[in-house]
């Protein structure tokens, strides 16, 4: 039976081993994002706000984000989100298709920066999801289940030997006893 273990853990592992190296590379590249403008443009300062009534409507903000003429961003089904950054007084608006990021200040709703979200791209990448939703929904799963086996696997066969030594120490100590007497 060790060596099914050993065989099965091992093809396991020859396989797992090529989605845990994407896994590693984009999770490392998730963890950092905040770091690096290539990875996750830096967010931009708007205009300070007296309170929230001053905030600029969305239908302003979408219209200035249309002005811009992307064209990933040309209507509003192509918004994947909008997300207001009350710190910064900025809103960031997300396309869904080409990883566009606008940011455009929340009080006038002038556009600040014009980027990539490449962790977006990332984080396809890390969840599967850029090749396919199936990929997502069914390999990924199986992919954690098998890193499971993996990791068990790994324990008992790194187990088994310290168990097999104290069996045969402790038969090797009761002969001694019997034999001694």
């Amino acid at each position: 039976m060790f060596h099914r273990i050993r065989a099965i853990h091992r093809w396991i592992g020859i396989v797992g081993s090529l989605f845990l190296i994407v896994l590693a590379c984009t999770g490392l590249l998730l963890a950092v994002k905040k770091r690096f403008g290539w990875i996750q443009p830096p967010a931009q300062k708007g205009e300070k706000l007296a309170s929230m009534h001053e905030v600029a409507p969305l239908g302003q903000v979408a219209d200035a984000v249309f002005k811009l003429n992307i064209p990933e961003l040309k209507e509003h089904d192509d918004f994947y989100r909008f997300e207001l950054h009350a710190d910064k007084n900025i809103f960031k608006v997300m396309s869904k298709e080409g990883y566009h990021e606008v940011q455009v200040d929340a009080k006038t709703a002038r556009v600040l920066s014009v980027a990539k979200r490449n962790d977006n791209l990332i984080e396809s990448i890390h969840d599967m999801s850029f090749v396919s939703d199936a990929m997502h929904d069914w390999v990924l799963p199986a992919v954690a289940l098998s890193l499971f086996t993996l990791g068990s696997s790994g324990v008992y066969m790194f187990s088994v030997p310290f168990v097999r030594r104290s069996r045969y120490r402790r038969g090797q100590a009761r002969k001694g006893r019997l034999g001694g007497r």
